[in-house]
């Protein structure tokens, strides 16, 4: 007998796939909107733009060695791809990824180590893990189960946004977790009477996901690639379990301070306690998740990697076997062809060419030069450890607005940042943490992330450009109050130093 909440799922999935792209294609259709509009006059005066820093920095520092003034180049330009031209963020990676590896490590074989990584492999195993979760309805049965048994706006609005955490432990990217929770904001706006109460909870939807993603290292690829480079340019190494420890408190506050500050935003106290009921979403909601083996699967992977201290395994072996065991036949809902095709090649490229970059920095010796430079400066400057971490805080809260790619936003500042943190006497993983929680924050316009153009064009109560501006107004100064009282009062506390007590350390002592 086909259980009716999944059967209301099923028709769920249809609306959304008549009405919406899914999230892989987003990214294309908002890219050939930019490219038409796109003059070619401009792509011209870009390139020359970029071919007079290559000749300012060849000329203008002939005391840097040749190797480093060749990855300088090649980082200058990337920066200048990302951020001045409608070139795709994965094409631009891998092309400088190619120059680092041909002009600098002369060794084209680095580039094509850089995808057997190990946190390449991790984040493949978790795309097949998240499809094989999704195929089976769990979520869906999740999200029935929580949210049925709350009654007011504001209970199902938290309800929504706990789920919406957890989640971040699973998917690991935050537009494959906006198209999961598709057909639960289509359920809860089914139900809203009003457009305010439309618009609030459209709004909502993208606004924990983004935020929420810090919880886990798995929650964006952007995160995997922070530990990726604060290892290499840093020597601090940060398990899956220590990010939580950081990550899962801030985004949790993060998470639901937003949520109580959008429902005042949007709705007056009546409409907060307006009644919500969701009958449809939870019948025999229960009934059915005793007997959907891919959470348990799912369930096993996130205890396994809670628990690495003590079992010793490690976190990418561990997601690795928990994707196979998820695809197997007459196990899983969805096949291992039908998995791998569903993950983000596009993510794994862009990293695996970033992690390119990153060693280039290393091998050329540009990471050491950069840092010798700001040496000085800085000392004169006198900056003190809060005003320093405050400056990276804004440094990453509106960075969304020029470099629309959390990833490329990581990969473009994270490396300045460690290098002016092994300066400043901070500890590298407290200049990590700073830069990538702020950098999360990417609610104000539609192009700066995904799940807010997709929620936004869900349909005609929606929100438009004044309602993003009207809520990161009020979002913003809250990230970065949150931001610096955690860097200062919370994170210290658990493991992180606000500055790092051997002078002869470049990194943690």
């Amino acid at each position: 007998m086909r259980l009716p909440g999944r059967h209301i799922g099923d028709k769920l999935e249809e609306v959304r796939l008549a009405q919406v792209e899914p999230q892989a294609e987003i990214g294309s259709l908002v890219r050939g909107k930019i490219l038409a509009f796109w003059p070619v006059w401009r792509t011209a005066l870009v390139g020359a733009g970029a071919c007079l820093v290559v000749a300012i920095i060849e000329f203008g520092l002939p005391a840097l060695p040749s190797d480093a003034r060749r990855a300088l180049e090649i980082l200058l330009v990337a920066i200048i791809g990302w951020t001045l031209t409608p070139f795709d963020d994965t094409f631009v990676a891998i092309a400088a990824g190619l120059a680092m590896a041909l002009l600098v490590n002369r060794d084209p074989g680095v580039l094509f180590h850089a995808l057997g990584d190990e946190l390449i492999w991790l984040l493949l195993a978790s795309f097949i893990l998240a499809a094989a979760v999704k195929a089976s309805g769990g979520a869906d049965r999740i999200l029935g189960l929580v949210t049925g048994r709350m009654r007011s706006v504001r209970a199902v609005a938290y309800a929504l946004a706990a789920v919406m955490v957890a989640t971040a432990f699973i998917i690991p990217s935050t537009s494959g977790r906006a198209a999961l929770m598709i057909p639960a904001y289509q359920a809860v706006a089914g139900r809203c009477g009003t457009a305010r109460l439309r618009k609030a909870f459209a709004l909502l939807f993208p606004t924990v996901i983004l935020l929420s993603a810090f919880a886990s290292p798995v929650g964006a690829g952007a995160h995997l690639l922070a530990i990726e480079m604060v290892n290499r340019l840093s020597g601090v190494k940060v398990s899956y379990l220590e990010w939580i420890a950081f990550g899962l408190p801030f985004a949790a506050v993060s998470t639901f301070v937003s949520v109580e500050c959008l429902l005042r935003l949007f709705l007056s106290p009546v409409e907060r306690r307006t009644a919500l009921p969701l009958p449809a979403m939870v019948t025999n909601a229960d009934m059915g998740l005793a007997r959907q083996p891919i959470l348990w699967v799912a369930a096993g992977v996130v205890i396994a990697w809670l628990t690495e201290p003590v079992h010793g395994l490690n976190a990418t072996v561990i997601a690795l076997s928990g994707a196979l065991v998820a695809s197997l036949p007459g196990l899983g809902s969805v096949t291992f062809d039908d998995a791998i095709r569903s993950a983000e090649w596009k993510l794994l490229l862009f990293l695996a060419a970033t992690i390119c970059l990153a060693d280039g920095l290393v091998a050329s010796g540009l990471h050491q030069w950069l840092i010798e430079t700001t040496v000085n400066p800085l000392l004169v400057t006198g900056l003190g450890p809060v005003i320093l971490l405050s400056l990276l805080a804004l440094l990453g809260l509106f960075s969304h607005l020029i470099i629309h790619s959390r990833t490329a936003r990581v990969s473009v500042l994270l490396p300045p940042v460690l290098m002016i943190a092994s300066t400043a006497r901070l500890d590298p993983l407290l200049a990590m943490l700073v830069l990538v929680s702020a950098t999360g924050f990417c609610q104000t316009l539609m192009i700066c992330a995904k799940p807010v153009a997709l929620f936004g064009g869900l349909d005609g109560d929606g929100y438009g450009p004044k309602d993003l501006a009207l809520l990161s107004s009020i979002l913003l100064p809250v990230q970065f109050i949150l931001i610096v009282v955690f860097a200062v009062a919370a994170w210290p506390t658990i493991g992180a130093l606000l500055t790092t007590l051997d002078p002869q350390l470049p990194g943690r002592p």
